[in-house]
């Protein structure tokens, strides 16, 4: 559907995918929503799922709020999605913005006041929120977000590529974090679509070789048809050895989450270089801590990206031709089989769900 005529007078409906609980996500109709001061109303392109999506559907409420989130006011059910490219339909009050525009945006929320945000470190706010897990994201015709925050796509950046542009944001921040990978041998373990774009934002920025570990062989087979050299996690350790004279790795990215993979990536990485943790999940790691002191390894976590820095850099990344996404096994489904075909039993052999709206 579109919004016509005066929105404010008239809504319309619009079709969305809410969380209403573990195992719970519905295709509901709903009111398309306004802008406010500061906002703009995005008719949605397209809308990555990400693996939070997956996991809220399977184990959820993980991150979800079921009592009112601090910063938004939210409890489920709300709209899941914060992968997601669109096209400006309307502009809020004191907004610039053209309706028509192509954008990104980010989905990143902060307060705007605290100690954090007013330092431009949002991400890190303590009541900090995201589109699309504690308020409604873009698996929806239609997504309301911060106008600011909108990066506008390039002529000739298509929707199809744009919308890798938030897990590509990740991948760029976290890459700022393990430092200056010239030369180097970067580790990236775990080789979904955020590693394996971990990897292409490593070659970027020309590391000499970047070493993917995963447990699956399919997705092993899939990293070296990127270029990569492709491990198990029983033999990494010992290949990163051979490439490094003993050392390690310079650099390692941990973005599979498993308490296993955290203790893999610490263990290949060298002394004096730098260990990114990406994954998440409730099981503690064992932590080397003599390992990590004596060595002196930096450990630093990573999570999700800001608007100015890591999201118009990958936009940029991904219309330069840098991160290469046509190669990523990928599957488009519309709206109506979202839960069926991307939620509860995504194929093995793909990396990426893209929904299609409308």
């Amino acid at each position: 559907m579109s919004v016509v005529g005066d929105p404010a007078a008239s809504r319309g409906r619009m079709a969305a995918l809410r969380w209403y609980g573990r195992g719970d996500v519905r295709l509901v109709e709903t009111e398309v929503p306004a802008p406010g001061p500061g906002q703009v109303l995005i008719a949605v392109t397209l809308c990555g799922l990400c693996g939070s999506d997956i996991e809220e559907y399977r184990f959820g409420p993980v991150v979800v709020p079921v009592e009112p989130h601090p910063l938004t006011g939210r409890t489920a059910p709300l709209t899941l999605g914060h992968e997601v490219v669109g096209v400006v339909a309307e502009a809020g009050p004191g907004v610039r913005l053209a309706p028509g525009t192509a954008v990104v945006p980010d989905v990143v929320l902060g307060c705007g006041h605290c100690w954090w945000c007013t330092r431009g470190d949002y991400p890190l706010c303590e009541r900090g929120a995201a589109l699309g897990l504690q308020d409604d994201g873009g698996l929806a015709e239609y997504l309301v977000a911060p106008a600011a925050r909108c990066v506008p796509l390039p002529d000739g950046l298509p929707a199809a590529v744009a919308v890798f542009a938030e897990p590509a944001a990740v991948a760029v921040r976290a890459l700022d974090k393990a430092g200056d990978v010239s030369g180097a041998v970067v580790a990236v373990v775990g080789t979904g679509a955020v590693g394996l774009l971990v990897a292409e934002v490593a070659r970027c920025r020309g590391a000499a070789t970047v070493v993917a570990v995963d447990p699956d062989p399919g997705r092993r087979a899939l990293a070296r048809s990127f270029g990569l050299v492709g491990v198990a996690p029983d033999a990494a350790l010992e290949a990163v050895r051979e490439l490094t004279d003993g050392r390690g790795a310079d650099a390692v990215v941990e973005s599979a989450g498993p308490a296993a993979a955290v203790e893999s990536a610490l263990s290949l990485c060298r002394r004096g270089g730098s260990v990114v943790l990406l994954g998440v999940s409730p099981d503690p790691a064992a932590f080397p801590t003599l390992d990590v002191v004596l060595g002196e390894k930096r450990v630093v976590g990573s999570a999700s990206h800001r608007w100015d820095t890591d999201l118009r850099a990958a936009v940029a990344l991904l219309h330069g031709g840098q991160i290469r996404v046509d190669r990523l096994p990928t599957q488009t489904v519309p709206l109506s089989q979202a839960v069926a075909r991307g939620l509860a039993d995504p194929p093995r052999d793909i990396v990426k769900t893209i929904v299609v709206m409308g």
